[in-house]
């Protein structure tokens, strides 16, 4: 593990900052947080492991070992139940937490990839992309209890339980699923973008954010009205995506370039990204510290950020920026290095030119 008491990147009028890198396994894909214990989980694909962290000690205190290939996990408060799906193993592993050992097993359709829970009605929604369907688990009998038709490559899922409904990102068919969490049917799907990958609920402004990793962007959906209200452009290969404690802040992982962008939820623009890790995967938020907690599949890494905004974010970034941006270049003049002879900026004026500071040590 390291620390870094200093790196930090302004986003949106506030800031991040980063606290620690945790080393955790081979591949790190998911993460989520126990808040009542101070555990991180942490599904390591490569190592076909869970790594659990402490969120006080910030350092690995256990592993537990699953099947083959875990790449989400999804923790039930209730029971204290990590269920974790495997994506070569077409099945969902759960594990005690409290016991730290492995509890039972729930098989499902071919290639499960991402999960979300309904806690009302005490489900587990599991995209299972070879099987293009979404597979509904009994969190309390541990028994599968439905198979919904999805389209080939269903994955990320959300759950608007407000409307009693279920959404599925197709990564390989550029749609989305809308499934009636009631009857446990496909209602119709959705036209999003080029490959999209994992969803949050925006609960701030009754919408759900999908990664689209085919064109660096988000789709935003609005719930209340069923259509895509937004694409917001972001960093290159968007997969991971998570949710701030009051619904302020949308992140995002750009797996193909190391960061973080950060979307106010208040309007559709990114406000700024935050260095991590090597190729970011999964996202989760401690609510009782506001943490961001990144994979870092490259790096095996999990990234631990202090959100230090406070208050509300405006609807959009500040347009002026700098205060000196826009004014007028002031007037100066320097010797020229090769004959000595003073050099006057106006020389250049009306022409673009680049100004090259650097120290001569």
């Amino acid at each position: 593990m390291s620390i870094s008491e200093g790196a930090a990147c302004v986003a949106g009028g506030g800031s991040h900052r980063l606290v620690a890198e945790v080393q955790v396994g081979l591949g790190p894909e998911g993460a989520a947080v126990d808040a009542r214990r101070r555990r991180a989980y942490v599904t390591c694909s490569r190592s076909d492991q869970v790594s659990v962290v402490d969120l006080d000690r910030l350092e690995v205190i256990d592993q537990v070992v699953v099947e083959h290939e875990p790449i989400d996990a999804v923790l039930d408060e209730q029971s204290g139940r990590l269920f974790v799906c495997n994506l070569r193993s077409s099945s969902v592993t759960v594990i005690d937490t409290a016991a730290g050992r492995v509890e039972g097993t729930v098989a499902v359709p071919p290639y499960p990839s991402a999960l979300a829970k309904d806690l009302g009605r005490r489900r587990l929604y599991c995209g299972c992309a070879a099987g293009a369907a979404v597979a509904v688990i009994d969190m309390d009998r541990l028994e599968l209890l439905a198979t919904v038709p999805a389209e080939v490559g269903a994955g990320g899922i959300a759950i608007d339980t407000r409307r009693q409904r279920a959404y599925c990102a197709n990564f390989l068919s550029d749609s989305v699923t809308v499934i009636d969490a009631v009857s446990l049917s496909a209602l119709g799907s959705l036209r999003v973008g080029p490959s999209p990958c994992a969803m949050v609920l925006g609960e701030a402004n009754d919408s759900i954010y999908v990664d689209i990793s085919g064109s660096d962007s988000v789709t935003r959906i609005d719930l209340a009205e069923g259509r895509v209200a937004a694409h917001i452009p972001v960093g290159r290969v968007p997969v991971g995506i998570g949710a701030s404690p009051a619904g302020q802040c949308i992140y995002v992982g750009n797996r193909g370039e190391g960061t973080v962008s950060v979307i106010g939820a208040a309007g559709d623009v990114e406000w700024g990204r935050i260095p991590v890790g090597e190729a970011p995967a999964g996202i989760a938020v401690d609510p009782q510290t506001g943490w961001l907690l990144v994979s870092n599949t490259g790096s095996a890494t999990l990234s631990v950020i202090e959100n230090l905004i406070t208050g509300p974010m405006p609807r959009s970034p500040d347009p002026t920026g700098h205060p000196l941006v826009g004014r007028q270049l002031p007037s100066f003049e320097l010797p020229d290095l090769r004959t000595g002879r003073l050099r006057h900026s106006r020389e250049w004026s009306e022409r673009k030119y680049i100004l090259n500071f650097f120290a001569s040590w």
